[in-house]
């Protein structure tokens, strides 16, 4: 078999895990490196903490990039957010691959052109079933934690798969991108220590309790969209 091409990816932390999950749940990007990985081998990741503050690269430094989730609504349009958004654009016309999760969803729905907005449906916890297009994986449950939405697709967007509580869930972009309001990358155990945490406080008691519910009912198979994800990191890797 012919070896793969080197893949040099930066993640972009947008968001922390919290404070009590972090020894046994560790950070969002090490979510991702462990979930994309093991179907990604040629690639090595690079982890700027956008966040925190770190310094952004520059869009033509890596072969591709990955953007985390994160607590904080894009329409906040922090300092941080607004170098993120930049970085997206560079990247976008140097032609490097973008993938991005939750709010990384949202935040390049808003660096292209698109809107992000807190869902009049609520909060959406637990597993929920997605039905995609041609283009995205095959249909299924997945992990979701999450307030807002895209509302407002960019002009260079078309959905390709959603759910009945999200319908732009799934997005691909006419350039390298592609993007998901669910978590891939996270486990069955994460979602349902969030839920057991933030039931009654954060979350409304009646929405942790049917995430919970959920998880017990509906399977989810995270590799099928790391496939998917790996096959567009290597279809679009720089020349």
């Amino acid at each position: 078999m012919k070896p793969q091409q080197p893949l040099n990816l930066c993640i972009i932390e947008n968001g922390i895990v919290p404070d009590a999950m972090q020894p046994r749940f560790g950070s969002y990007p090490q979510m991702i490196i462990d979930w994309l990985s093991p179907h990604l081998p040629e690639a090595s990741f690079t982890v700027v903490s956008a966040v925190q503050g770190e310094a952004l690269p520059k869009g033509t430094d890596f072969d591709g990039y990955l953007l985390t989730g994160s607590k904080h609504s894009v329409y906040e349009r922090t300092d941080w957010m607004l170098a993120e958004i930049e970085l997206l654009r560079q990247a976008r016309d140097a032609g490097r691959p973008i993938f991005g999760i939750c709010f990384g969803h949202q935040l390049m729905a808003d660096a292209f052109g698109g809107q992000t907005q807190k869902a009049v449906q609520g909060w959406g916890v637990g597993a929920q079933h997605y039905d995609n297009q041609d283009g995205a994986p095959s249909s299924g449950a997945s992990f979701i934690f999450h307030q807002d939405q895209v509302v407002d697709l960019p002009d260079d967007a078309r959905c390709i798969g959603g759910s009945g509580h999200c319908k732009n869930g799934v997005l691909a972009y006419s350039f390298p991108a592609l993007s998901v309001q669910y978590h891939p990358e996270f486990s069955r155990e994460y979602i349902r220590c969030l839920a057991e945490e933030f039931g009654g406080n954060l979350l409304p008691q009646a929405i942790a309790d049917q995430a919970l519910a959920s998880l017990e009912q509906l399977s989810v198979d995270n590799a099928r969209v790391a496939v998917w994800a790996a096959e567009f990191f290597r279809n679009n890797a720089p020349v």
